[in-house]
């Protein structure tokens, strides 16, 4: 994300956040009140140091820690009036989560259709709506959209990079990611990044997270003591045919990448995110192939 506010060139990023309800069957049920293709899933806009799952639960009216489900992560471009009359093109990921119908009170009435299919409905609050800067906050702020890879190969290894000197985490082992670029779809800046960081070409798949980070007083490209606010997402990758590994950015993030065994991960430096992608995954029990 940019700092306080639209880039020069006239761009904005914005994050929102919505919740489906899923009933017993598996599927979203829909708000009453609008005709067939015209509902919406509720939304909020998440400000900045926002925890975007709680934001999703105060948009559909549920009470703090019911508990939700990362489902998917949308990227919409589209352009916006500015306050001065002109027109800034607004990048917007748009982040979804699930949660049990029955902790809703009362529950919508609307029909009910597959999850997927709710998740590409038309999303508000939509470009209008979000045109608006967020107030300015005292001192410099940083703002970032990231996506990460816990990436396999057939063989079940996990692909890691290694932070290099002069960087957070220097000598850890990290995912594969980074910064989601103004115009880029976090699955289509993953796939740059493995391929930046590693040399592979990974297949993108299901979304296993969504995680929020804020740290104060920390250096930033406009000062040494910078508040910065990052949402992480993290996603399945596969290596279908592994090659030889090499970091092919040129005085970038990493200083080399490699190959792990599951095992292998209680016996290297991780560095935070990748900590967190990890228990993240033990707590949704999901297949690492």
């Amino acid at each position: 994300m940019n700092g306080q506010g639209a880039a020069p060139g006239r761009r904005g990023r914005r994050v929102t956040a919505h919740l489906a309800l899923v009933g017993d069957d598996g599927r979203a049920v829909l708000p009453a009140g609008g005709p067939p293709g015209e509902e919406r899933l509720p939304g909020a806009r998440v400000g900045f140091g926002e925890d975007p799952a709680e934001t999703a639960r105060a948009a559909a009216g549920l009470p703090g820690g019911t508990p939700v489900a990362p489902c998917e992560v949308r990227t919409e471009f589209a352009p916006a009036p500015a306050a001065d009359g002109g027109t800034v093109e607004l990048h917007i990921d748009r982040l979804y989560y699930t949660a049990p119908l029955a902790w809703a009170g009362p529950a919508p009435a609307g029909r009910s259709l597959p999850v997927r299919a709710a998740v590409a409905l038309p999303a508000r609050p939509g470009a209008e709506e979000l045109a608006e800067e967020e107030a300015r906050r005292p001192g410099p702020v940083l703002r970032r959209f990231s996506c990460y890879g816990v990436v396999t190969d057939p063989a079940g290894r996990i692909l890691l990079s290694r932070i290099a000197p002069g960087f957070p985490g220097a000598g850890t082992w990290h995912l594969p990611g980074g910064g989601v670029d103004h115009g880029e779809t976090a699955r289509a800046a993953l796939r740059r990044e493995v391929a930046e960081e590693t040399d592979q070409l990974c297949g993108v798949g299901e979304l296993i997270s969504i995680s929020h980070h804020r740290r104060t007083r920390e250096p930033g490209p406009e000062s040494p003591e910078s508040d910065i606010y990052a949402v992480w997402v993290f996603f399945h990758a596969h290596v279908r045919e592994p090659r030889a590994l090499r970091v092919a950015e040129v005085e970038g993030s990493t200083d080399d990448c490699a190959w792990f065994a599951a095992d292998d991960l209680a016996h290297i430096p991780l560095s935070t995110t990748a900590r967190r992608a990890f228990t993240d995954l033990s707590r949704v029990d999901a297949p690492v192939q």
